[in-house]
């Protein structure tokens, strides 16, 4: 089962605006690209950790002001760029879905007939 609008708005712990919805709705199918494309053939709609991450990946993207490339809260200090590169995997989502990409390994192969 593919992730929902609802699923976002259960983790955010409140309903989403209208306003909000094409947003998500547009976010939940780049997310879900992304970790297609990441996972290649390992990647199952119906596992538990593939939907957590789309939708962390989602809540992030939700929480990111456009043009803002970083941000750090000790002491105060936020990166602008002509355009933020938040619609990537971050490292803890491409950590998270190892487990689902393939894996490389080797074939023994023997040759048959003359």
């Amino acid at each position: 089962m593919p992730v929902i609008p609802i699923d976002i708005a259960v983790r955010l712990g409140r309903d989403l605006d209208p306003g909000e919805r094409p947003r998500v709705e547009a976010f939940i199918h780049d997310a879900t690209a992304l970790v297609q494309d990441y996972c290649g053939s390992g990647y199952r709609d119906e596992a538990p950790g593939i939907r957590a991450v789309i939708c962390a990946e989602v809540i992030r993207w939700l929480a990111m002001q456009p043009g803002v490339l970083s941000e750090r809260t000790g002491d105060v200090e936020v990166t602008y760029g002509a355009a933020a590169s938040a619609q990537s995997l971050s490292p803890a989502s491409r950590a998270a879905l190892k487990r689902y990409r393939p894996k490389f390994g080797s074939i023994p192969l023997t040759r048959c007939g003359p």
